[in-house]
């Protein structure tokens, strides 16, 4: 037995080994990448927003985004490269590339906050007394739950399972169908970007909050600290100063969970100070819509049904399926869950206010084709497959008991939509992976073909 746990030890360190190899290459990878957006000058050889984001604040002095201080700091560096090329194009690269190599570790936090949400929060039976025991899902043992074991547990690293899932959901794209859209990504919806600058740390600083609140979230009825409260306030406050675009689908939210509890007589004081956390940020919000849309730039918004979803597509409800196809396959297995697992139904809700505001906004002026009311949905699309992986996972497990106790008509259609779900998972995944191979190779994130 003792040979049998070392083995299966040894598994998950080499594993895990992997895992963390492959996420420092796709960190190095997204340098290179990056790197190349940044001397993007015309065309479309490595096209991106990135170079415009520079000049916006090296050139032209325009405070929109928190991300602008940052490159105007890395460009104050007094070292060129070879061929005159600004250290700062470098530095820029580096350092969203971090952001985005931290998205995938933090990506693999939620999916572990919301695998214990899934498995009944903290009391699980542990395997064994080991280090590496119980990893994600592996079926755990009923048996006594020691103060000891479930500390243990709650101090683990990430588990082999949650590097993966975080590398995974952040490379999935949509699932692909010539002639739907005007691109592979153009057209459709994506929680996978690597041509916009500002929606890499606002994904970033989004998951740091998302991560908060769901920490909060299950004590704020006993008080929260003092501390506590201003670190949730500045965390929303600099997410929303890189992008705005991330408390406006994650606060509506907030807001129904809040009332919810309310309503289920928690203490008035509790729920207001909780959701005063927010009140900073809508500040930068007001701000941030007068640099966007002053009379002096020419850009608005309006309220324009569909029209948003229909600039690159022909296709917009069928598009809009494609790009969260995983998601939907496992949505009406698990809807019965919403009144219970608050991670699902607020993911969900996050969607819909997302893709209602989506449907619903459009700018007008110089911006009107840009849709930049999209960035929101985009972030929510994060959350949804991580919880719709989640639950995929869980039913493994749910599989395996049924091949263990005979088949059924019920049985087969469990293992059926499992399956189907995962070839699904793996077509979003393909399409991620061929689409930054391409943008690596300096095709355009258009992506005509």
């Amino acid at each position: 037995m003792k040979e049998k746990m070392d083995g299966q030890n040894q598994y998950n360190r080499i594993s895990k080994a992997v895992l963390h190899a492959a996420i420092v290459l796709y960190g190095f990878s997204m340098v290179f990448l990056f790197y190349k957006q940044a001397g993007w000058t015309g065309g479309a050889v490595y096209e991106s927003d990135l170079p415009v984001h520079i000049r916006m604040i090296v050139e032209d002095g325009w405070y929109y985004s928190l991300t602008a201080l940052v490159y105007q700091v890395l460009y104050l560096i007094p070292f060129a490269l070879p061929g005159g090329v600004p250290f700062g194009n470098l530095a820029i690269a580096i350092f969203l590339a971090l952001c985005g190599t931290f998205s995938v570790y933090l990506t693999g936090l939620l999916l572990r906050d919301m695998q214990e949400a899934v498995q009944g929060d903290i009391h699980r039976a542990l395997e064994n007394d080991t280090e590496e025991s119980g990893e994600y899902f592996s079926g755990w043992k009923q048996g006594d739950k020691t103060k000891k074991a479930v500390k243990r547990y709650r101090g683990r690293t990430l588990t082999a399972w949650h590097l993966l899932g975080g590398l995974v959901l952040n490379l999935v794209m949509p699932c692909y169908i010539r002639g739907i859209a005007d691109g592979r990504y153009i057209g459709m919806e994506s929680a996978s970007i690597w041509h916009n600058s500002t929606y890499i740390v606002m994904k970033l600083m989004g998951l740091l909050c998302v991560l908060c609140y769901g920490r909060l979230a299950k004590k704020y009825r006993q008080g929260l600290s003092g501390k506590e409260w201003l670190c949730f306030t500045l965390l929303l406050s600099v997410c929303t100063a890189v992008k705005p675009s991330f408390l406006i689908v994650a606060a509506p939210v907030m807001a129904v969970f809040l009332l919810v509890d309310l309503f289920q007589q928690t203490p008035f004081r509790r729920v207001f100070a909780f959701g005063s956390t927010v009140f900073l940020p809508l500040l930068v919000v007001l701000f941030q819509n007068m640099v966007l849309f002053g009379a002096e730039t020419g850009n608005g918004w309006e309220i324009r049904p569909g029209y948003a979803l229909s600039l690159h597509s022909g296709y917009p409800l069928i598009a809009a399926i494609l790009s969260i196809f995983f998601p939907l396959m496992s949505l009406p297995f698990f809807w019965k869950e919403c009144h219970r697992d608050r991670w699902f139904l607020g993911s969900w809700l996050m969607a819909a206010f997302g893709f209602l505001e989506v449907f619903l906004f459009a700018e007008t002026g110089g911006r009107a084709s840009d849709g930049n009311f999209m960035w929101g949905y985009s972030f929510a699309i994060v959350m949804i497959f991580a919880i719709s992986f989640v639950k995929w996972v869980e039913s493994s497990r749910k599989v395996k008991e049924t091949l263990q106790g005979g088949m059924g008509r019920e049985s087969y259609f469990r293992i059926s939509v499992f399956l189907v779900s995962g070839l699904v998972l793996c077509w979003h995944l393909y399409c991620g992976i061929y689409f930054y191979v391409h943008l690596l190779q300096g095709v355009s994130y258009w992506m005509w073909d």
